[in-house]
């Protein structure tokens, strides 16, 4: 058949078994009290908000200047008192990798913190965004885990098999050139024909294989699961290629990294389906 089983293969359904871990991210102090970096898009500097398991989320007035004018309740040891306030839209706010859209913040005057602890305080990162954020605090060891963001890693899935539907597309016409980039340069690919090792090696074998028969070959691929494995997606896929007369099928699987904002393939590897769909998938192909 097209290609065989390597040690690879294990490797990565070993990598496949394991879950989407959980972000750790980094707690930094504001004299005794924890604090995390914030980025808001639009503004250069990281900002830091105050990370308060006992109170909802606010913004600094001194950081933040625009928004509509109000009022907001402000409940302390003290009591509850009413506090001039602005309603803040952020189109986003970023924790490490995870991402909050569309919120709606107040702003008041939060300088009273910052003099206290000897640092600016630009908000206060409170139990509302914290459970959004599916954040556990670990005050000990200076962390915040956050859980995985179901909604991003969604996303992140759904731009990478439009990425590989074109590369698929460019296989079929036998388009070298955008071919070439949906190869890492360092990808890894295992056939009959031999191991290839590097983007050009890989092109190399798909170009004596493939891209110079006449008609072109032509490569269908069913996509049968996904599984994410930190910043990479583990692909399994049932694919058939048509080379003239011969028809080709393989289970597949395809380690891909997202690098530089673009989805490539690092890993290839492919096997023979199971006897009764090979016999199904060959017929179909008649």
């Amino acid at each position: 058949m097209l290609l065989r089983v390597s040690s690879s293969f294990f490797l990565l359904l070993l990598l496949a078994s394991v879950a989407v871990k959980a972000e750790d991210i980094p707690l930094g102090t504001c004299d005794r009290l924890p604090v995390v970096e914030v980025t808001v898009p639009g503004i250069k500097t990281q900002l830091r908000f105050l990370v308060d398991t006992a109170a909802t989320s606010m913004l600094n007035s001194k950081s933040f200047s625009h928004g509509a004018s109000g009022t907001i309740s402000v409940t302390s040891w003290r009591g509850t008192e009413e506090a001039r306030s602005r309603e803040v839209t952020l189109p986003e706010l970023i924790i490490g990798q995870h991402h909050l859209r569309d919120l709606r913040l107040p702003a008041v005057d939060l300088s009273p913190i910052g003099n206290a602890c000897g640092k600016r305080i630009d908000g206060i990162l409170g139990v509302d965004l914290l459970s959004k954020l599916g954040a556990t605090v670990n005050l000990k060891e200076h962390t915040a885990q956050l859980q995985p963001d179901d909604k991003s890693s969604e996303a992140a899935v759904a731009e990478l098999h439009r990425r590989l539907a074109g590369c698929e597309e460019a296989f079929n016409r036998a388009d070298e050139t955008t071919f070439a980039q949906c190869l890492d340069p360092e990808i890894v690919t295992f056939t009959v024909a031999g191991d290839f090792y590097g983007r050009e090696a890989t092109l190399d074998y798909y170009r004596k294989a493939y891209f110079q028969q006449n008609p072109p070959a032509q490569l269908s691929t069913v996509s049968r699961a996904h599984h994410l494995i930190g910043d990479a997606v583990w692909v399994e896929y049932d694919l058939k290629i048509v080379v003239r007369q011969k028809v080709i099928v393989a289970r597949g699987t395809a380690l891909c990294r997202k690098s530089n904002g673009i989805w490539q393939i690092v890993h290839l590897n492919h096997s023979s389906p199971p006897a009764p769909e090979l016999a199904a998938q060959e017929n179909n192909g008649r």
